[in-house]
């Protein structure tokens, strides 16, 4: 790998942290603060503040679940594919994205289309890794 598609490699998952976990942390701490100041000001109360804060977590998740779809595609559509392998890997180093068959991963939101883009990239990711390992023996 040279060091400018390492760079591209980085820029990419940064790219992703700011564009995914931001926004989830915004809405997630946004509505506990939200929550904690209707309790304050005594508009809720404690049991009601509590139960925004699982709110406020299952909305962070919710965000999550609907723009890691279109990172993924993204990101993996702006790499070269013979990085596709390190670049998921990295992206699940990264907490970007879980494992795949991870009981999480099925909580992404995905359209048929970003389905069929998605599996067309792991499954080109297997096929990579499988001539790879030829090449190897």
């Amino acid at each position: 790998m040279t060091r400018k598609e390492e760079i591209e490699l980085n820029n990419v998952l940064n790219k992703g942290q700011f564009f995914i976990n931001f926004p989830v942390m915004f809405v997630m701490f946004g509505c506990i603060g939200l929550f904690y100041y209707l309790n304050k000001i005594d508009l809720i109360s404690r049991p009601i503040m509590l139960i925004g804060f699982v709110i406020s977590f299952i909305l962070g998740w919710l965000v999550w679940s609907l723009f890691i779809a279109k990172w993924r595609i993204w990101a993996f559509e702006k790499i070269d594919e013979k990085f596709h392998a390190i670049l998921k890997n990295e992206a699940i180093q990264a907490k970007l994205i879980w494992p795949d068959g991870h009981i999480f991963e099925k909580t992404e939101i995905r359209t048929v289309e970003q389905k069929a883009k998605i599996k067309a990239i792991n499954d080109r990711i297997e096929e990579l890794n499988s001539a790879q390992q030829k090449k190897s023996q």
